[in-house]
C-alpha cells in the first residue's frame, strides 16, 4: 500500500504546521491515518523535545518516522504547502506568476515568498526530506518512487469543491470576506465552510475522525482545524498526483501542482504560450501578471 503526507507548512517558526497521513485502502480507496494541527502532536513529542530532535530546525526525519510507524505502508509523497525551489527563492517565481495569471480572476492569486519569509524553512523541508530520498518533483519527468511536491489549497479547492470563486475559509480573513457582519455571525460563517470543506474530503478520503465544533466561541479555536483541513486538502492533491489527474504549473527550478481539470479549464487559450519552452515566449505570456491581485498565502 501506499502513504501521503500533507503539510500546511507555516512560514514562520512562531506558527504551528498541520499535518495529515493517509494511505491506500486493500480496495484502492484512501482513508485517513492520522491529522494533526502541528508537527508536535504528530509525532507525540512535545515542543521541547521535537526542537531537541531536530536541532531546532523542521523534524523532517521524526514526522517521516512516525509517518511510516502509524501508515504501515510506504509513503510515497510528501505534498506541501509551502513554495519549493531547486535554488534560491528571491521572490515571485514564474510557478507564482503562472497561478497568478490562471488562478487571479478567481482569487486565488499568490503571495510573494522571499528570503526570509519562508526562507529557511523552505530550505529545511527541502533539504531534510532531499536527505531522507525524497527529491523535489517539478514536472512529470521528475516524479519518482518518492517525490516532494509544492501545492497551494486555494485554487485546489476550486476544483475539489465546484467553485467558481477562491473558498472563503480562512480564520484571520473572516472581517475581509463578511465586512458587515458581527464576530459571532463571522464565527458562524467560517464554521460553515470549514465544514463543508471537510465534507467535501470525506468522500475521497474515508476515516477522518475530527469535526469542525459548532459550538466554538473563537476564531483562535477553529485555527486547528483549518490547519488540519488544510493538509488533508495537500494530501488530497497526492491522490490526484498518483491517479495521474494532476499538472504542475512553473518550470524547472519550481512548480506548483494542481488539479489537471481545474488548469485544462481556467485558460484554454493560453496553452499554447503556456507550454512554450522559449524565455522569450514565456516573457511574453507573463506580460502583464504583476497587476493581478496577490493573496496571502502565509495564513
Amino acid at each position: 500500500m501506499s502513504a501521503i503526507i500533507g503539510i500546511d507548512a507555516a512560514w514562520t517558526s512562531h506558527h504551528s504546521s498541520g499535518v495529515a497521513l493517509i494511505r491506500q485502502t486493500e480496495l484502492g480507496g484512501w482513508e485517513s491515518v492520522s491529522v494533526s494541527p502541528s508537527y508536535e502532536e504528530f509525532i507525540g513529542l512535545s515542543a521541547s523535545e521535537v526542537n531537541k530532535t531536530a536541532d531546532g530546525k523542521v523534524p523532517v526525519a521524526a514526522l517521516l518516522k512516525a509517518a511510516k510507524c502509524r501508515a504501515k505502508a510506504d509513503v510515497k509523497l510528501i505534498v506541501a504547502d509551502i513554495p519549493l525551489a531547486t535554488g534560491p527563492i528571491h521572490g515571485l517565481r514564474c510557478a507564482d506568476r503562472k497561478v497568478s495569471k490562471f488562478f487571479g480572476g478567481k482569487g486565488c492569486s499568490t503571495h510573494a515568498p522571499s528570503t526570509t519569509r519562508p526562507g529557511p524553512i523552505s530550505v529545511e523541508i527541502r533539504d531534510g526530506l532531499q536527505e531522507c530520498g525524497f527529491q523535489l518533483a517539478t514536472n512529470q519527468n521528475d516524479l519518482s518512487d518518492h517525490a516532494l511536491i509544492e501545492t497551494y489549497p486555494h485554487p485546489a479547492l476550486l476544483s475539489l469543491m465546484k467553485a467558481s470563486y477562491r473558498v472563503p475559509y480562512k480564520v484571520c480573513k473572516s472581517k475581509k470576506y463578511w465586512p458587515r457582519l458581527d464576530p459571532k455571525e463571522r464565527l458562524v460563517k467560517i464554521a460553515e465552510k470549514l465544514g463543508e470543506i471537510l465534507a467535501a474530503l470525506s468522500a475521497p478520503i474515508s476515516g477522518i475522525d475530527f469535526v469542525v465544533p459548532k459550538d466554538s466561541t473563537s476564531f483562535s479555536g477553529l485555527k486547528p482545524v483549518e490547519d488540519k483541513i488544510d493538509a488533508l486538502v495537500c494530501a488530497w492533491v497526492g491522490i490526484q498526483i498518483l491517479e495521474g489527474s494532476a499538472m504542475a504549473i512553473g518550470d524547472d527550478e519550481a512548480s506548483i501542482w494542481l488539479p489537471a481539470e481545474l488548469i485544462s479549464s481556467a485558460r484554454p487559450e493560453d496553452w499554447g504560450a503556456y507550454l512554450a519552452s522559449s524565455p522569450v515566449a514565456s516573457d511574453e505570456y507573463m506580460a502583464g501578471v504583476e497587476d493581478l491581485p496577490v493573496q496571502d498565502r502565509s495564513e
